[in-house]
C-alpha cells in the first residue's frame, strides 16, 4: 500500500530519509511525518491509504510505545488477530493493519510471522533499545532493499533512490521469507508450510471454497477495485470469484479485438455481462518501443520476460489509476503453483522429483521477474494489486497435490493447471470451456507482442550489430548478456542507476530447467519462447 525509507545508525538520518522519500512519491498519495526516535534513527512512508485512511499514520507505534512498525503492504487476516490479541488485553488506537503488526510483533516477537496471511515488508525498530527487525513476506511479493556501513542500515521499498542518494556502497535485497536484525538474517517459519510426505485428494469442489476465500480476503471493504484481466485461466477465476462479492468489478484489457487474448477476454463477457476495457497497447508502434524506457525505470530490471510483458502492465495500471482504482487483483502465481509453463509440465510429466525442484526454482525466482513487475507496475502508478493465489491455503493446497493431479496428457501433450480447469466444470454457465481448454500466453504475449512473431526482435538488431552485442558482452560480462535485446534493456537501465552497485542483478533470473534436452518437446507448446 505504500514504500517507506528508514535510517538505523545512519548519520544525517533525517535528511537522508527525506530524500529517499522523494525518490518514491509515486508508490502513494500521502507523505507521513518523519519520525525521529534517536538522532541517527528516522522513518518516514509514502503511504497509499487504504486501510483506516485517516488514522493510518506510520510508523505505528505498539502498546506501550514499546516498537515503531514502518511497513509496506498488507496483512488480510488484521481483523483476526486484532479479536485475538484484543482477548489477551491489548488496546488499538486505530483500525489500521499496521498497528495490529506493530502490536503481534510486541506480542509474539519474530513468531508473529507465523500468524501473517498477507503481502508485507517491514523495518520494526524497539524504541527503548535501538534494536531493529526488518522481514519480507514468503514470495517477496513487496520489495525491500537494503544499504550497510559497518553499523549503520538504510532501507527503502526500490533501488534508485539508495543509489541516487548515498555515493558508495551496494544495494543488497532482503530475501523472501527472511527477517533480518542488527546481528543476523536468517529464514523464518512462515504459514507457508513445507510439502506433505502423502499427497492431499484433488478435489474441485475444496479448490473452490479455498480460492474463493482468497479473492474475498484480498477485497478492500470501502474501495473499488478491478482486475488485470487477459481472459487466461487465471484472470478469469479471478474476475469470477470477485464478481460473487462485486459484481460491478471491471476487468483491463491491455490490447485490441486484434490481439490473441481477445477473443478468450470477449468469450468470458459475453457469457456473464463483464464490464470489459480496452486498453490501447500497438506493439508495433513507435510508442510502444519507446516506453521501453520507462518500464525499464520504473521496474528496476532488464529481465526480457519481465520488461516485455511490463509494457502491458504499466498500461494497465494506468488506466487503473486514471478510473480512480487504488486496488486491483491479478491472477500472478497460479503458473508457478499449479504447473501452467511448459517447462514445468513437461517436468512433472516425465520425472516428478525433477518437476518439484524445477517448480521451487520458480517459485524462488517470483520476486525477480513476475511480482517485482506486478509491484513497480502497480506502484508507479498508486496502485496495489493483490494477488489471490499466494494467498497460504491457496499455496499449501497446491503443494500438497500429486504429480498426476497437476499435469495430464491431453492430444499427446503434457497439460498442466488441471485443478484450475476443473473448476471451470463447476461453473458452466460462467466459465466458457474455450478458456478452460486454452494455453498459457504471457500477458505481454496475450496483448500482441509475440518477440517470436511480430518482428520485436528485428528492432534490436536494427540498433545493434553483431560486434556491438560482442562488446557489449565484454563490457558486462558480470551480466551474462545473451542476446541484442537484453542488452538494449541493460543499456536503458544503466542509464538510470548504477547497475555495477546492484549484486544481485548479475545473477540471473533462470531456472536450471535443460531447454537443449527439451527443445524438440517445447516446440509442441505454442505458447512456449525462449
Amino acid at each position: 500500500m505504500c514504500g517507506f525509507a528508514v535510517a538505523i545508525g545512519w548519520a544525517d538520518a533525517e535528511l537522508t530519509v527525506a530524500r529517499l522519500i522523494d525518490g518514491i512519491l509515486h508508490r502513494g498519495d500521502i507523505t507521513d511525518p518523519l519520525f525521529t526516535p534517536f538522532p541517527n534513527v528516522a522513518m518516514c512512508t509514502r503511504r497509499l491509504r487504504i486501510v483506516d485512511a485517516e488514522h493510518g499514520t506510520q510508523p505505528q507505534i505498539s502498546f506501550f510505545g514499546r516498537l515503531a512498525v514502518s511497513y509496506n503492504g498488507e496483512i488480510y487476516n488484521h481483523v483476526e488477530l486484532r479479536r485475538e490479541m484484543e482477548e489477551l488485553g491489548v488496546t488499538f488506537r486505530t483500525h489500521s493493519d499496521t498497528e495490529v503488526l506493530a502490536n503481534a510483533l510486541q506480542v509474539w516477537g519474530h513468531r508473529a510471522l507465523e500468524r501473517l496471511n498477507g503481502m508485507y515488508a517491514f523495518v520494526a525498530v524497539d524504541l527503548s533499545s535501538g534494536e531493529f527487525l526488518a522481514a519480507r513476506d514468503p514470495f517477496g511479493v513487496k520489495p525491500l532493499y537494503v544499504m550497510q556501513q559497518g553499523a549503520s542500515f538504510l532501507f527503502c521499498s526500490e533501488m534508485k533512490p539508495l543509489l541516487d542518494v548515498v555515493p558508495v556502497g551496494d544495494v543488497m535485497l532482503l530475501p523472501p521469507g527472511y527477517a533480518m536484525s542488527k546481528k543476523a538474517v536468517a529464514r523464518y517459519r512462515s504459514p507457508i508450510w513445507p510439502r506433505v510426505d502423502v499427497p492431499i485428494e484433488s478435489s474441485a469442489r475444496m479448490l473452490d471454497d479455498i480460492l474463493r476465500g482468497a479473492v474475498e480476503r484480498r477485497l478492500p471493504p470501502n474501495l473499488p477495485v478491478a482486475t488485470w484481466f487477459s481472459g487466461g485461466i487465471d484472470s478469469t477465476l479471478v474476475a469470477h470469484y470477485a464478481r460473487q462479492f462485486r459484481p460491478e468489478a471491471p476487468g483491463y484489457f491491455v490490447g485490441g479485438p486484434n490481439a490473441p487474448d481477445y477473443r478468450f477476454a470477449q468469450a468470458y463477457a459475453e457469457k456473464t455481462g463483464y464490464d470489459l476495457r480496452l486498453v490501447a497497447f500497438d506493439t508495433q508502434s513507435a510508442e510502444a518501443f519507446a516506453a521501453i524506457d520507462d518500464v525499464v525505470t520504473a521496474t528496476e530490471s532488464f529481465e526480457p520476460n519481465l520488461v516485455r510483458s511490463a509494457l502491458a502492465s504499466l498500461e494497465a495500471s494506468k488506466a487503473m489509476h486514471r478510473d480512480g482504482f487504488r486496488v486491483g487483483l491479478c491472477g500472478e502465481g497460479a503458473d508457478e503453483l499449479f504447473c501452467g509453463y511448459a517447462p514445468l509440465e513437461i517436468a512433472f510429466h516425465e520425472a516428478p522429483a525433477e518437476g518439484a525442484f524445477c517448480r521451487d526454482e520458480c517459485l524462488s525466482l517470483m520476486h525477480r521477474v513476475s511480482l517485482q513487475r506486478v509491484d513497480r507496475c502497480s506502484m508507479r502508478y498508486s496502485l496495489e494489486m493483490r494477488e489471490p493465489f499466494l494467498d497460504p491455503n491457496v499455496v499449501n493446497y497446491a503443494l500438497g497435490l500429486s504429480p498426476e493431479a497437476l499435469v495430464r496428457s491431453v492430444d499427446g501433450l503434457p497439460t498442466g493447471k488441471m485443478p484450475l480447469r476443473e473448476l471451470y466444470d463447476l461453473y458452466p454457465d460462467q466459465l466458457p470451456t474455450v478458456i478452460r481448454d486454452r494455453a498459457k500466453v504471457a500477458f505481454g504475449e496475450g496483448a500482441g507482442l509475440d518477440p517470436g512473431r511480430d518482428g520485436w526482435m528485428s528492432r534490436f538488431e536494427d540498433v545493434y550489430s553483431d560486434r556491438d552485442l560482442h562488446e557489449g558482452q565484454q563490457e558486462f560480462a558480470a551480466f551474462k548478456v545473451q542476446s541484442k535485446e537484453e542488452l538494449y534493456y541493460l543499456r536503458r537501465l544503466a542509464a538510470v542507476i548504477d547497475v555495477a552497485r546492484v549484486p544481485h542483478l548479475t545473477d540471473r533470473a533462470w531456472i536450471s530447467f535443460p531447454v537443449v534436452q527439451h527443445l524438440e518437446k517445447l516446440k509442441a507448446y505454442a505458447h512456449f519462447s525462449l
